[in-house]
């Protein structure tokens, strides 16, 4: 039995740690068996999203790919009418560095793939030439869906602003018994 249907209309699908070998936090990049090579190709399978969507993108966050000096890490999608996977695109992006850039429009015959959970696949290394890469998440933005931060274990900047002003609060708080503590 497949994962539960998600809603379409502004929505995102994510897949990250623990499936497959999305690395579970930014200080494991390095590590076995996150860092990946050649020959360590593998697959995951997005949730089934119900409901109309006119568009999807796929972003993948990537970690050292140095496509600049030319490491080619394709992603594919596969596509049940055919049979077959359809590639995508390569990954772009720095050494040594996390990169969300990774932006693929998936085209609209894989749309019935999208609402029944898209299978993804990323060819490592494609040249064999001896590039490395980690992946921390994959996502399915519908309809320009939210998409959450990059790096795994990093949480986005709009969280750290809540988590300042429930701080401030407190500490507010905490004043005011103190003050009224004194008073009395």
């Amino acid at each position: 039995m497949g994962a539960p249907a998600v809603q379409a209309a502004g929505f995102s699908d994510v897949v990250e740690a623990p499936i497959g070998y999305f690395v579970p936090t930014d200080a494991e990049k390095y590590d076995a068996p996150y860092y990946r090579s050649f020959g360590q190709d593998w697959s995951w399978q997005h949730n089934a999203i119900s409901g109309a969507f006119t568009t999807a993108n796929l972003f993948i966050s990537a970690f050292d790919v140095d496509s600049c000096c030319g490491e080619v890490d394709q992603i594919s999608a596969y596509d049940s009418s055919s049979s077959s996977w359809v590639v995508l695109g390569t990954l772009t992006g720095t050494n040594d560095e996390w990169d969300y850039g990774n932006d693929f429009a998936i085209p609209t015959s894989l749309f019935p793939d999208v609402a029944a959970g898209l299978k993804v696949q990323i060819h490592i290394d494609a040249n064999n030439t001896g590039w490395v890469v980690t992946l921390g998440k994959s996502v399915i933005s519908i309809d320009g869906g939210g998409v959450p931060p990059p790096t795994p274990g990093v949480p986005e900047p709009a969280t750290w602003a809540m988590m300042m002003v429930g701080f401030v609060g407190l500490g507010a708080l905490a004043y005011r018994k103190r003050s009224a503590f004194k008073a009395a």
